[in-house]
């Protein structure tokens, strides 16, 4: 995400149709947008090496998503349900570990990734799922929240693209709190009293190690509406930080109800 960022202008003027220009890096890395939408991108004739390395990338996701299939399939399963959080199932000598990814819940099997009965073909879905079974992080959660841009190692340019969910969750629902916890509820947020001084905090598992949380406050008379999201300081042992950028931007998209590609 951020090679492809370093190719466009970082001035957010919206002309690609997003807000902000992490936004629309990470569309161009889902292979949801083409660098050349951007009419300020970096030519191509100026790093053609380069870009065709990055082309290579992007056409390689469905063979990424399939190699980590290949090797996550091999695991304990017992154990990593146990590890990540998920539930282990045994159905005629068959084990399955049942986990939910925001509001989906996915069943990995010993021949893949499914949904509702059906196998999973979105590679980026895939590539999450079977990175974090994988990884199974075996530090607890610190309880003490921070932005996206706070984790090691991550570029400044993140906090842009989380200050850019956040603009549209604020702009979506406005002074509407009512409207806000009503669909924070359908997504199945859990609210949260007496840690924030916020008109209302809620709690979300995009995973069921990796909690998002998110404050809003309403407006009033010295100030308009406003929200943030956190998120658990020991995310990272459990979830690669690209991966919990790609995630948020997934919550807000259903958070505030906006059209999406098919997912699954």
């Amino acid at each position: 995400m951020l090679t492809i960022y370093r190719k466009l202008p970082g001035t957010n003027c919206g002309r690609c149709g997003e807000a902000t220009c992490m936004a629309f890096a990470l569309k161009v890395k889902k292979s949801l947008a083409r660098l050349e939408d951007c009419p300020f991108a970096e030519s191509e004739t100026s790093g053609e090496a380069e870009s065709q390395q990055t082309a290579s990338a992007f056409s390689s996701y469905g063979q990424v998503s399939n190699d980590l299939e290949r090797e996550a399939v091999k695991i304990e399963f017992r154990g990593a349900a146990e590890a990540v959080g998920g539930e282990y199932l045994s159905r005629d000598g068959r084990e399955v570990i049942k986990l939910t990814m925001l509001t989906r819940h996915y069943e990995m099997r010993k021949d893949g990734l499914f949904l509702d009965n059906t196998y999973c073909r979105d590679a980026w879905t895939k590539i999450i799922i079977y990175d974090y079974v994988r990884r199974q992080g075996r530090k607890p959660l610190t309880g003490e929240w921070c932005s996206l841009g706070n984790f090691p190692h991550t570029a400044s340019h993140v906090k842009a693209f989380q200050a850019s969910a956040e603009k549209k969750i604020t702009e979506t629902f406005g002074n509407d709190l009512e409207r806000l916890m009503l669909r924070c509820a359908e997504m199945g947020g859990t609210a949260i009293e007496g840690r924030t001084r916020a008109d209302y905090t809620a709690c979300f598992d995009l995973l069921p190690r990796v909690p998002l949380y998110l404050s809003c406050w309403q407006a009033d008379d010295e100030f308009a509406p406003d929200c943030r999201i956190l998120f658990d300081s020991g995310a990272e042992d459990h979830i690669d930080i690209e991966y919990l950028a790609y995630l948020l931007e997934r919550f807000v998209e259903e958070l505030t109800g906006e059209p999406r590609g098919p997912r699954g």
